[in-house]
């Protein structure tokens, strides 16, 4: 089992990776709305989605930060943040083998 210093870090990743894993999402919407390549893609919708399911995980990782006593939402926020990783993963796909 994890003491409570090393769970508290593992929050504070997951919180800055979160929130610069928004700003990945958003430059990449940004990007392609700027570009209008013309072909209709999936991607800017699911990355779109991926920055709300970011916005969620930074949210339940602050929280945890803030509540020492509850290693639970670290831990919720650590399977939202995989989650969105994964779904980055499929938008990537997308985005080169799918134009």
């Amino acid at each position: 089992m994890q003491d409570k210093g090393e769970q508290r870090r593992i929050a504070e990743h997951i919180f800055t990776g979160s929130t610069t894993m928004i700003g990945v999402c958003l430059t990449v919407i940004t990007l392609f709305s700027i570009i209008k390549t013309g072909i209709t893609t999936y991607a800017d919708e699911i990355l779109g989605i991926n920055a709300l399911i970011f916005i969620i995980s930074a949210f339940i990782s602050y929280s945890s930060l803030r509540k020492n006593n509850e290693p639970i939402r670290e831990w919720i926020a650590d399977i939202i943040f995989f989650i969105g990783m994964a779904i980055m993963v499929l938008a990537g796909i997308l985005i080169v083998f799918f134009p």
